[in-house]
């Protein structure tokens, strides 16, 4: 075979290859475009929607300013701080609800949790994850689990019985456990900090 065809042939391929490339990546940029907002809302409803379960009470939620130390905490083990929330009712502050994204086994959680303005958990929700199917993702489809946390003190102190706390670990998913745990302190923690 003569070297410039098959030089040429190569030359085609990469052609042909890198074609194919650029309208892949043209139609994942179009179709993310289209979808973004669309996903962006989504997860605005879910965070809604678990704020009115996990303290039913208030008639409003109000945006709460908190420092960058929990917006882009300098230590990176440290969960992430995505929204405060002031819950009120007739006027009055009952609690704040929490956006936080502790790192589980699968990556970052997303966990809403309420705190009562009288310094108790209210509760909390797991509403996006990556945790393994049957175990980890027990933090949100099990609504007993994650229930434990409702009337537990809110001063940042919460442990899993294996560490010497009081929360019972899901089985086989302790990073999971623990993930949300320091989740639910970071977020008592950070409503404390508000004075």
């Amino acid at each position: 075979m003569d070297s410039s065809k098959k030089g040429g042939g190569i030359l085609m391929l990469v052609v042909v290859l890198g074609l194919i490339t650029f309208v892949c990546a043209l139609l994942l940029g179009v179709i993310n475009g289209i979808t973004k907002d669309k996903i962006e809302q989504n997860a605005i409803e879910t965070r809604n929607a678990a704020m009115s379960v996990i303290l039913p009470e208030a008639d409003s939620f109000a945006d709460v300013e908190v420092s960058a130390d929990w917006t882009a905490p300098a230590d990176k083990n440290q969960p992430v701080i995505s929204g405060v929330y002031e819950a009120q009712a007739g006027g009055q502050t009952i609690g704040y609800c929490v956006e936080v994204n502790p790192k589980g086994f699968g990556g970052a959680l997303t966990l809403i949790v309420g705190i009562n303005a009288d310094g108790t958990v209210a509760g909390a929700q797991v509403t996006a994850h990556g945790e393994t199917p049957g175990l980890g993702a027990k933090a949100q489809s099990d609504a007993n689990w994650i229930g434990q946390y409702a009337g537990q003190p809110a001063d940042g102190s919460l442990a899993v019985t294996k560490d010497g706390g009081t929360i019972n670990s899901i089985t086989g998913a302790t990073i999971t456990s623990r993930a949300v745990t320091l989740g639910v302190n970071t977020a008592a923690n950070c409503v404390a900090s508000l004075g």
